[in-house]
């Protein structure tokens, strides 16, 4: 069954009329929460809003740090970061599984407008990210002065209501939607009321210990431990249950109870590989290796492919959660079913961020210097490149420069829908293949990581109360 043929009180979107509705709003505490998971059961009520939210506090076991103001969350992140797997059930059976969420999260942020960053998702997520116009030197960028604090043209910190504390009690809470966490959630609306089991939403979250940075929170200078703990006793989910006039709710009971209530939804598989560089090469010398990689996709019905490209640097801004260009752009194909995709390797920037903002469906908003680093490289003076710095280095957030935003949004992918909001490809067999030429220099030739997130077409029908799913 289409979004379209779905009953319209199950679709997320605003709607020009409404029938009797009545919203029973609750905070709903954990069933089982611990610094590695956390559980929520849903109660078996009405119909489950996509936007209800999930409630966190992260904080640094640093007293210095965090008196100082020096904790804050990754600018392309925010509070993502501390989700490593999201899973949605209905009793036993897994409806969807985001794996590396943190990473995806800040990847498919990129596509919000500047104004919605600033002034919605920082204020829930924490994340300060806006990139725009630097205040110390025309024709370069740094962090928006609209949503960083800045002392003077040079120095700007995180808003003190996002910055982390060790207290507990008085801190930033910050929190994800439903909708944020699975994909399925942005198209449809689970019927509690109408489901045999309850519903369970499981959280694994991410852990820094002492020593390490930018899995959770970063630091404007360095910390006697970096260690961060979770406040259990402040997370929560602001969840909304609707009930809309009894109508509508038999026409759906109707339906369960009768021939059963279809669903297609999308749900996301993680393939991870790397790249093995073969040293770093001489002055004004490059490398070029030619890698080809398996997609786990045999047997699935695929929407499109995101491939997440990471080096093996620390980024002291956005820490893990980032696509790292390269200064010379990698070429690549893709070969789906024995079939290639293009009649030579990509290699044009600009037609993979094209691409990719037809996976997205919506522009990137973001700069050019932050998808690739096309415009900061002078190959005719030498191959090593970033001769041309465009972020503002003498611009600091948080005490770190502003160079480190350059490039961190390289997404490429494969969209494999049949027109714009069409049907999936169906892999037959055969994994998808990507083949990949990778140009290391002087200045760029670390081992890579590379995450293929797998949007793929799932399918489960309720009837009598019981849920069956797809593979």
């Amino acid at each position: 069954m289409s979004k379209s043929q779905l009953p319209d009180v199950l679709i997320p979107v605003n709607k020009t009329t409404m029938s009797n509705v009545d919203i029973y709003t609750s905070i709903l505490e954990p069933v089982n929460k611990s610094q590695k998971r956390i559980i929520f059961n849903l109660r078996k009520q009405g119909i489950l809003h996509s936007g209800s939210r999930i409630n966190f506090t992260i904080h640094p076991e640093d007293a210095v740090a965090s008196a100082a103001g020096d904790c804050f969350l990754s600018c392309s992140a925010g509070i993502g970061s501390v989700v490593d797997t999201a899973i949605l059930r209905i009793g036993t059976r897994e409806l969807s599984r985001v794996e590396k969420f943190g990473t995806y999260y800040a990847m498919k942020r990129s596509v919000h407008t500047a104004s919605q960053q600033t002034n919605i998702d920082m204020v829930l997520d924490g994340a300060v990210s806006v990139v725009s116009c630097s205040p110390n030197t025309d024709g370069k960028y740094a962090i928006d002065t609209g949503a960083a604090v800045y002392a003077n043209k040079t120095t700007g910190i995180t808003p003190n209501k996002y910055k982390l504390t060790k207290s507990q009690d008085e801190c930033a809470t910050f929190s994800l939607a439903l909708s944020d966490l699975f994909p399925m959630m942005k198209g449809m609306m689970l019927p509690l009321a109408f489901l045999q089991n309850s519903v369970s939403v499981e959280l694994l979250l991410k852990q820094q210990t002492a020593g390490q940075t930018g899995k959770t929170i970063l630091y404007s200078s360095a910390p006697t431990t970096t260690a961060t703990t979770y406040g259990l006793n402040n997370i929560n989910m602001l969840i909304d249950y609707l009930e809309y006039d009894e109508s509508t709710m038999n026409n759906i009971r109707n339906q369960v109870e009768g021939d059963g209530l279809p669903m297609n939804y999308p749900d996301i598989s993680l393939t991870t590989t790397q790249l093995i560089s073969s040293g770093q090469p001489g002055n004004n010398l490059t490398k070029t290796e030619q890698d080809v990689r398996e997609v786990g996709t045999a047997g699935l019905r695929v929407n499109n492919i995101m491939v997440v490209d990471k080096n093996t640097s620390n980024n002291p801004l956005t820490g893990e959660y980032r696509s790292d260009a390269m200064i010379h752009p990698v070429k690549f194909n893709w070969r789906v079913n024995d079939r290639i995709i293009y009649p030579k390797k990509l290699e044009n920037t600009s037609l993979m961020r094209s691409e990719m903002e037809q996976i997205l469906e919506f522009p990137m908003s973001c700069p050019s210097v932050q998808y690739s680093l096309d415009v900061q490289n002078n190959f005719y003076t030498s191959p090593n490149g970033a001769q041309n710095v465009v972020m503002d280095a003498n611009v600091n957030f948080m005490a770190q420069s502003n160079t480190n935003l350059a490039g961190i949004y390289f997404l490429t992918g494969l969209n494999l829908r049949k027109g714009p909001g069409g049907q999936g490809t169906e892999v037959i067999n055969k994994n998808v293949l990507l083949e990949r030429e990778t140009t290391y220099s002087r200045n760029d030739f670390s081992n890579r990581t590379l995450d293929f997130y797998v949007e793929h077409e799932r399918s489960m029908v309720i009837k009598g109360g019981v849920v069956m799913t797809s593979a």
